[in-house]
This record gives C-alpha cells, sequence and structure tokens, in this order.
C-alpha cells in the first residue's frame, strides 16, 4: 500500500481537484482509500454528496484521529474507492489534541491495519499548517504539491517545504516530494513560474495538468472525467508517472 498525499498551504491551488481526479486514476490500477483532512470537505462532498451530515458526524478523521472510532468504522465502503470523510467539526481538532505526534501515530497505526486491503492511499490536506497536515506528511510515501501560476507560488511552495522538513525533524523520516503544474497557460508570465519550478532540482516536476473548463464543470457536477478525454489522459499519466516515483518496481497494471 502507498500513501499518496496531496499538499499546498495556499488556496485555490486545485489541491482537491488533483486528489479526486487522481485517486480515480489510481483506482483503475488498484483499490483505492481516500482520506479528507480538509475542514472545507471538498473531497467528501464530491464522493458523498447524498450522505446526511448526522451521518458524517458519527464516523469520520476526526473520530479517528481522537481515538473514538477505529478506521474500519470511519471508511465508507464504495466499489474501487473506499472514503473516510471530514466534516466542518474538524477546525475543533486542535482543541482537543495539542500533540501532533499522537494524531500523527493514529493515522498512521490505522493505515497500516488497512495495508493489505488498498493499493493506493490518497489524502487531501488543509490549505493551512495544521496539525491534519503533519499527520498527513508523516504517512505519506510521496507528497504530491500541485502548484497553480500564482505570484505567490513559489512562496507557498517554499513555506510546504518548510512544513515537510519540520515533518521529516519531528519523525525522523525523509519524504519523497514532487511538484505538480496546475492550470498553467502559455503565457510569458505562466511559463517564467513553471521554470522557476523546475529550476528546484532535487524536487521532480511532474507533467502538468492542463487548464481545462471541463475539469472544473465535472468536478464541480460530482463527476468524474470523461473517459479517453485530454484531462483524462492528464490525469492517468500522472497515476502512472506518481507509482513510478514511489513504487518503481511494482507497476499496476489499468483495471
Amino acid at each position: 500500500m502507498k500513501v499518496i498525499t496531496v499538499s499546498n498551504i495556499k488556496g485555490g491551488s486545485a489541491k482537491s481537484t488533483t486528489a479526486i481526479h487522481l485517486a480515480e486514476a489510481l483506482s483503475r490500477r488498484g483499490k483505492t482509500l481516500v482520506i479528507d483532512m480538509d475542514m472545507q470537505a471538498d473531497l467528501t462532498d464530491f464522493f458523498l454528496p447524498d450522505l446526511s451530515l448526522e451521518q458524517l458526524e458519527t464516523h469520520n478523521i476526526m473520530t479517528l484521529l481522537l481515538g473514538r472510532s477505529k478506521i474500519e468504522e470511519t471508511v465508507i465502503a464504495r466499489e474501487r474507492i473506499d472514503i473516510i470523510p471530514a466534516t466542518l467539526t474538524l477546525s475543533k481538532l486542535i482543541r482537543y489534541v495539542k500533540d501532533p505526534v499522537y494524531l500523527s501515530h493514529q493515522l498512521k497505526e490505522g493505515l497500516d491495519s488497512l495495508r493489505h486491503k488498498y493499493a493506493y492511499v490518497v489524502i487531501d490536506t488543509p490549505g493551512s499548517a495544521k496539525y491534519e497536515l503533519t499527520s498527513a506528511l508523516y504517512s505519506a510515501n510521496i507528497v504530491v504539491i500541485p502548484v497553480t501560476p500564482s505570484k505567490w507560488a513559489i512562496r507557498a511552495v517554499n513555506l510546504l517545504l518548510d512544513e515537510i522538513t519540520d515533518t521529516e525533524n519531528l519523525f525522523s523520516a525523509k519524504k519523497l516530494t514532487a511538484f505538480l503544474p496546475c492550470l498553467f497557460g502559455t503565457s510569458k508570465k505562466h511559463r517564467d513560474i513553471l521554470e522557476r519550478l523546475k529550476s528546484i532540482e532535487e524536487i521532480p516536476t511532474l507533467n502538468e495538468i492542463p487548464k481545462s473548463e471541463s475539469i472544473k464543470t465535472k468536478t464541480e457536477k460530482h463527476e468524474f472525467l470523461k473517459k479517453e478525454s485530454n484531462p483524462w489522459h492528464a490525469f492517468d499519466l500522472l497515476a502512472d508517472e506518481v507509482i513510478r516515483l514511489v513504487d518503481p518496481e511494482n507497476q499496476m497494471p489499468r483495471i
């Protein structure tokens, strides 16, 4: 089982969109679990649009982190992609536990118990440096960092890399990282930002996810991308790239 954490502490970086469609692409290669660790719960809304708030509040990522639920109780089963949801109450997590190490071990131990059930786990993270982010970084085999062509893009990347370094130092565990350019156009400004990203030689830059209205529209409608469309192929390629980085000796065939 390989854990892919999708993270960027800047809002509007296509983080949840990336997590959704990457998970769908990975699920064609093996059973996949998605975990929503963002109080905005965009991942939860996409995969579980019809689930009532009462059902979501009973067992979710927060009850798992607090030790109130076993991980098997928080997983909502679907055909190829299972979900551990989040709710707005995740914003209260720090009120109950102020130890990121405890929370990180809660998540890691839960995932370790599922290692024979899933080929891949995709974690969506909050758009800020919170304990949930630390936990998701600790459990990750690879951190995929979506980057959009904003003037703050490089600054946000550097702040996240600082968070990753802090997590590595806290747990003495090195993490694979990779940049994922999203929504870049052909303008000189966009190309300059992309070249600055690629100049960070110690971190690979993956192939771009194109700027596409269909990605936005499909995601807002809680629909997966049209099979064989250009965006579908972009995420299919991304799944292969991530697998090559995180598990180069075990290439999974598509289902």
